[in-house]
């Protein structure tokens, strides 16, 4: 039986967000372990994930990589996309990470979804329905209860905090619906390699790769490997890949998997435990997940059948 294209997008998205969820757990180790600084990690892994993505764009799928700076108007977008979208969701998470810590900075970056609906909507791409708003707040609450562990008095807010955490959720907004048209005209490869190329190539100017500022071993090499290859290439291919096939604002609602996944292999890298608190906000995220991806479906028939008879 042949896969839909939804099915493929929703196992796309999923999949991108699923290791990006394995890559943050990572990260969170490398920081705390061996307190690599947040530039160099961030410079690093963009600027050899995009050398790899061009790389196997190149060679195995031997699609012209230079073809995107044919178009000027395009180029133009490129190089938007990779020094807003990119450094948006990468940096400024980060940066939001080091000022309002992560339970707050992964709350602050998941209001994204909310900006991409917003987006939508406005520019009538998209209609208002009532049960896909209720399934964003409750996969938000969901994530909310994920991070916090239960302990809301701690997330306390400065002026300059709540700006880096709204910025990197605008970021991922940016990331996830500027390059849509490039993705669908060169190919999520093309597109995804050249914006890390780019992203991380500015990051040279500021911290950059050949001095880390830090105590490289092995294990750090092992770590930075799989959140260079897996965590960045890998992750961020399947999820701008999912673009193609369903819905902008479903692929960011599916991007819960990340927080959710983080925070149940978190634990086990670092020896912590989970909560009764967290454990309801991870079936929180999963059912309300489920349920917005199955009503986007039920929609997309239902206007698909009234084309069709019609």
């Amino acid at each position: 039986m042949a896969i839909s294209g939804r099915t493929k997008g929703v196992a796309l998205a999923a999949t991108g967000a699923t290791l990006w969820g394995i890559n943050g757990a990572f990260a969170d180790v490398v920081f705390s372990k061996y307190n690599a600084p947040v530039e160099w990690v961030v410079g690093t892994r963009l600027l050899i994930a995009g050398i790899l993505i061009l790389l196997y764009a190149k060679l195995i799928l031997k699609q012209d990589v230079f073809s995107i700076f044919k178009s000027k108007k395009d180029t133009g977008m490129l190089f938007l996309f990779g020094l807003i979208g990119m450094i948006g969701c990468q940096y400024l998470f980060f940066l939001s990470i080091g000022t309002n810590g992560a339970g707050l900075a992964t709350i602050l970056q998941f209001t994204s979804p909310i900006f991409i609906y917003l987006y939508l909507v406005i520019k009538k791409e998209k209609s208002v329905f009532v049960k896909e708003v209720f399934y964003i707040m409750t996969t938000f609450l969901g994530v909310f209860l994920i991070v916090t562990r239960g302990n809301f008095s701690q997330l306390s807010v400065s002026p300059i905090g709540l700006i880096i955490g709204v910025g990197s959720a605008v970021g991922v907004a940016f990331y996830t619906l500027q390059p849509r048209r490039l993705l669908k005209a060169y190919g999520a490869p093309i597109i995804t390699g050249w914006g890390m190329l780019i992203g991380g190539g500015a990051f040279q100017f500021i911290h950059p790769i050949w001095r880390p500022g830090f105590a490289v071993d092995f294990n750090v090499v092992l770590y930075m490997a799989f959140i260079i290859v897996v965590g960045t290439a890998i992750a961020f291919s399947c999820y701008l890949g999912s673009v193609n096939f369903i819905e902008a604002s479903l692929s960011n609602i599916l991007a819960a998997m990340e927080p959710l996944v983080a925070n149940i292999l978190t634990p086990l890298l670092l020896g912590q435990s989970w909560t009764l608190v967290q454990i309801a906000g991870i079936l929180l995220v999963l059912i309300s997940v489920i349920l917005f991806a199955n009503y986007g479906e039920k929609i997309r028939k239902k206007n698909t059948s009234i084309i069709v008879d019609s």
